[in-house]
């Protein structure tokens, strides 16, 4: 029996020393959320109904798989836009101020690892953002938010995480876009430097002090183009391909579902390329397999993968934990703020004069006393019943937390402004298949949309004018007069009332439109109202007596007639039927 044990102490030493030696393969599970928006339960509190997506199903899968690799095993990680969306975040950010920010409740309670900052999260406002990242238990990363005082990062911009024996690092950047869509009063003291050189710089600083086992870079900007002004705003494949060190790079923003990787051009290094899209509808995540030795880890396979959340089920026991907060959002948003005595249809505003435009209108010019109203919608087809409105209605008619600025225009910049949306915004004429409406087939589906985003689509209250088809772009729009049926002149100059998305250079609008330097926006404003355009649309109702009769503001249609008329109709029917 003694030589039996000898043999078999020597068979198991034998065996430890050949682990030793040539290391044990281990797994490490990397996952990604972004663009969440507010959509933390699966809960639509917009329209009163369950959906099948949100962090609780992402909760479902993230324990399954610490359970299965083990937490030492994996990490959970977040690329920003949570501040904005479903009423709940709203209703945190602005209405309940004095609890912990209900983003922060949830995040803290799934265990995320690291999440960076996005443009949405910005939008709330420094006092809204500054008290989310203090409830915070896990890193806000944002190496290119810099600090006006120290010139250092305004955010951590890089956090080490030891997972399974190895040291990764997580290195967060914001788009660098943000002054050219929020107010700059929104993020006071600091600026947004350069996104892909501070990147380099940043990746630099890690290899060189921290040394670590491998380089997660957590963005939030876009796979590539788009940007106006000279910015830069997506870059996640710009970095992948020209900035070296990264081995995965998981990003947002753009709310496109990706999953690739790029050879790096400068070290031909493979990249992963992950994002999981707007809406918490899946998850991005990378399995990674490695060696574990007495000297470093070796890494041999790194895969990415997509997980559609709609296969799992809401996370029972974090829905109960959550179960107060659900309904003290859902008391919120059924409030009742009025009646109203017609339906408000959301797609007639492409096609002409509409009640939801009215109504935008109605708000601005009687909370600012402009002389004009620049609208754009952020709903594409939607219909608000005739009867009761509940607060939930109104942030189904308006998404965004824009405030209202008031604008010196002359009567030049506001209708070069107007060509530059409807340049976006119309058809041909004059072909073999006439369309009024700029048409984009749905990706992967034979139905259409508007070929713009809706947020772009810009048209005007309080001057009478027409747009005509039958002429070139840039030379449509033919402003008649103003409402009252003086004269409208170009020469001179209005206070004009705009969302301040369009009013920060969003889109280009006012700036490629009308030609005013993005520098020299604020230096044309009037006045920023306190609060957003949402706040002022559910006090115009409170305010009004029931039913409200929402007035006859916005004046324009399509000419000529009657052959657009046939055209439009067609193009109802294509793009909402």
């Amino acid at each position: 029996m003694k030589r039996i044990k000898l043999f078999l102490s020597t068979i198991i030493m034998c065996f430890i020393s050949g682990m030793a030696a040539n290391g044990m393969t281990a797994t490490l599970k990397i996952m990604e959320t972004t663009d969440v928006h507010g959509n933390f339960f699966g809960y639509d509190f917009k329209n009163a109904r369950w959906l099948d997506s949100g962090l609780t199903r992402a909760y479902t899968y993230v324990s399954r798989q610490r359970q299965k690799f083990g937490t030492d095993h994996c990490i959970m990680l977040d690329a920003g836009d949570v501040l904005q969306g479903q009423p709940c975040v709203y209703f945190s950010n602005f209405i309940d101020t004095c609890s912990q920010h209900l983003a922060s409740k949830v995040m803290n309670y799934m265990k995320y690892d690291a999440a960076c900052f996005g443009n949405h999260d910005i939008e709330a406002g420094k006092s809204v953002y500054d008290r989310w990242r203090n409830d915070c238990r896990y890193p806000l990363l944002g190496a290119n938010i810099i600090s006006d005082k120290t010139g250092k990062p305004y955010a951590p911009p890089y956090c080490i995480l030891k997972r399974g024996g190895m040291k990764i690092a997580v290195v967060g950047l914001l788009t660098e876009a943000i002054p050219m869509w929020l107010p700059h009063d929104l993020w006071p003291d600091i600026h947004f430097d350069d996104i892909v050189m501070t990147a380099r710089k940043c990746v630099e600083k890690v290899r060189a002090d921290e040394k670590p086992d491998l380089i997660v870079g957590l963005f939030h900007t876009g796979l590539k183009g788009g940007g106006n002004n000279g910015y830069n705003e997506n870059a996640a494949e710009q970095i992948a391909r020209e900035v070296p060190g990264f081995d995965i790079i998981f990003f947002g923003h753009d709310h496109q579902v990706c999953c690739k990787s790029i050879d790096n051009i400068e070290t031909g290094h493979k990249v992963w390329l992950l994002n999981a899209g707007g809406g918490t509808g899946h998850v991005a995540e990378v399995e990674l397999t490695y060696k574990t030795d007495s000297k470093a880890p070796r890494i041999e396979t790194i895969k990415g993968n997509i997980v559609e959340l709609k296969d799992y089920e809401a996370d029972k026991g974090m829905l109960e934990h959550f179960s107060n907060d659900i309904e003290k959002v859902k008391g919120y948003v059924e409030e009742t703020v009025g009646t109203l005595d017609e339906p408000i249809c959301t797609a007639d505003y492409f096609l002409g004069r509409s009640t939801m435009a009215d109504l935008l209108h109605a708000v601005q010019l009687g909370k600012t006393h402009a002389d004009i109203s620049l609208i754009t919608p952020l709903t594409y087809n939607d219909t608000i019943k005739a009867g009761k409105i509940r607060v939930r209605d109104i942030f189904r008619l308006y998404q965004y937390e824009n405030r209202i600025n008031v604008f010196r225009l002359s009567g030049k910049e506001i209708r070069k402004a107007l060509e530059t949306a409807y340049s976006l915004w119309t058809g041909d004429i004059s072909g073999a298949e006439p369309h009024a409406i700029a048409l984009a087939k749905r990706h992967d589906s034979n139905s259409y949309t508007i070929a713009a985003p809706t947020f772009l689509l810009m048209s005007a209250g309080g001057i009478r004018y027409d747009v005509d088809l039958s002429k070139p772009k840039g030379c449509r729009v033919a402003i008649k007069c103003m409402s009252d049926g003086k004269k409208f002149q170009e020469d001179k100059v209005y206070d004009v009332a705009v969302n301040s998305y369009v009013g920060s250079g969003g889109g280009g609008l006012l700036t490629e439109g009308s030609g005013i330097g993005l520098k020299d926006l604020p230096l044309r404003i009037v006045s920023t109202t306190d609060k957003d355009l949402r706040y002022y649309i559910i006090d115009y109702f409170r305010n009004h007596p029931s039913p409200l009769r929402i007035p006859k503001i916005s004046d324009w249609q399509f000419i000529p007639l009657p052959k657009v008329q046939k055209i439009v109709e067609k193009d109802k029917e294509i793009l909402f039927r």
